[in-house]
């Protein structure tokens, strides 16, 4: 193989990047939630470096009448102060010795490049997931109205106090009062959109809760034999987690929406570039990985979370 010519260059290039993808496919892992889960993650693009949000509401209800020709108010809407998301660069190289790939010792390669896949979907997950690990905090996590992702003092633009935040551990009652908060809570115009859970995330510590809370066939924590609610009314709720909550809360949980405001914005999908050893003054690869995204919480709407601090 000749090592200087742009063919080889391309072909080195190629079979890195089938080596990071390989690597990559292997840590799928069934209820395991990354940030590419289009449910857990509004996903969304970004054109510039930065991704500027607002959110309409007010206006209440579709007013009622039985008069066509009489003169009706317009209830007033308003939208929100935009929230600016800056988009960051995820960045890494890789040097890799000529005489390695001359050699063709695929081995000591194949290793440092599979480390560096499983670095890079580490990396972009603790900052996606990040969002809802401090979402109790307002100084790390806030939503477009200034306060902490979950909170009880929300406001809607129509002016209506929201609470999305609860308190109790994941347990079958518990778990009834988070998604009776979702189901019944105001959107931003005011009204009851009827929120269903379509996702229910946990930490890793607390996954096996999750799923028999809400997945076993009985229900959960009883000696009954009373039908699983959970199941048998969302058959389709998924139980995720992610190992990237565990560090901020093991009790912590959250219940979302399929519509809901933490968002995903990719301005660049993960790419990678093979700089040449000419280039490098001791004969070196630089096979270079690069991404552009950002993951804000920018409304609180379709999610409710609960810290899981009393039983």
């Amino acid at each position: 193989m000749n090592n200087d010519s742009a063919p080889s260059l391309v072909l080195v290039k190629t079979a890195l990047d089938k080596l990071f993808d390989e690597a990559t496919i292997e840590m799928a892992v069934v209820g395991k939630a990354t940030a590419l889960d289009s449910q857990v993650f509004t996903q969304d693009t970004a054109s510039n470096a930065a991704v500027v949000s607002s959110v309409i509401g007010g206006g209440g209800y579709f007013q009622t009448t039985t008069d066509d020709v009489a003169t009706t108010n317009e209830a007033n809407v308003f939208g929100a102060s935009p929230k600016t998301t800056l988009v960051v660069q995820f960045k890494k190289n890789l040097p890799i010795s000529r005489t390695f790939m001359a050699d063709q010792q695929q081995s000591a390669v194949s290793k440092a490049v599979k480390q560096q896949a499983l670095t890079w979907g580490a990396s972009r997950d603790r900052n996606a997931f990040g969002v809802y690990a401090n979402g109790f905090v307002t100084t790390s996590t806030t939503t477009i109205d200034g306060v902490a992702l979950f909170s009880n003092s929300h406001v809607n633009q129509h002016g209506d106090t929201v609470d999305n935040l609860e308190t109790g551990a994941l347990t079958d009652s518990n778990l009834n009062i988070v998604i009776n908060s979702l189901r019944t809570q105001l959107s931003q115009t005011g009204v009851i959109l009827g929120y269903e859970p379509k996702w229910l995330l946990t930490p890793s510590i607390l996954h096996q809760t999750g799923m028999t809370v809400a997945k076993s066939v009985l229900r959960a924590g009883t000696g009954n034999n009373d039908l699983n609610y959970f199941s048998e009314m969302y058959p389709g709720m998924k139980v995720v987690y992610s190992p990237f909550l565990d560090g901020t809360s093991a009790t912590a949980y959250f219940v979302g929406s399929s519509t809901h405001g933490v968002s995903r914005f990719e301005r660049e999908g993960f790419f990678t570039v093979l700089r040449p050893w000419e280039e490098s003054s001791n004969d070196q690869y630089m096979y270079k990985m690069r991404a552009r995204e950002a993951v804000d919480a920018i409304e609180y709407s379709g999610l409710v979370g609960s810290t899981g601090a009393t039983a």
